[in-house]
């Protein structure tokens, strides 16, 4: 019976208030998808910013700056769209969370020569936003995802 009524009540709590890393990555995630927003426009207005070389620069870019930056910028306002919905407690929302923040991580490794430092940083965001989404709360019962 008390565990009926323990479930009953973690219903009723949102879940911003049942897990800390729940809020850590869904704040993370938009602002990973902020970042992503900022490589896309810059990506599109300046495109000689994230090349090094001239033989060097486009080795891991399959498309034109532009399409990069357009694909930037569609990821990053779906991790905005998600991280929204990670704050609603959307299961659906921490999948695509999870799914886009992988995206960002493999996504980084293009930009990793030109600025180390900002890829690593990003992608250090993205691993965090994995953990914070998949990671079950200690007081909680129950499967997460």
């Amino acid at each position: 019976m008390q565990s009926e009524a323990a479930n009953s009540d973690d219903s009723a709590v949102p879940p911003l208030e049942r897990s800390h890393w729940v809020a850590f990555a869904g704040i993370l995630l938009m602002l990973s998808g902020l970042f992503d927003i900022i490589n896309g426009f810059v990506a599109l207005l300046d495109h000689g910013y994230y090349e090094t070389t001239a033989d060097h620069g486009n080795r891991l870019l399959i498309f034109n700056y532009a399409a990069w930056g357009w694909v930037w910028i569609i990821i990053g306002v779906a991790q905005l769209l998600a991280g929204v919905g990670v704050f609603v407690g959307s299961r659906a929302a921490r999948i695509t969370g999870i799914v886009l923040a992988a995206a960002c991580m493999v996504g980084q490794l293009m930009f990793l020569s030109t600025f180390p430092l900002w890829s690593v940083i990003t992608m250090a965001l993205s691993v965090l936003v994995i953990y914070g989404l998949v990671a079950e709360p200690r007081h909680v019962p129950g499967a997460r995802l």
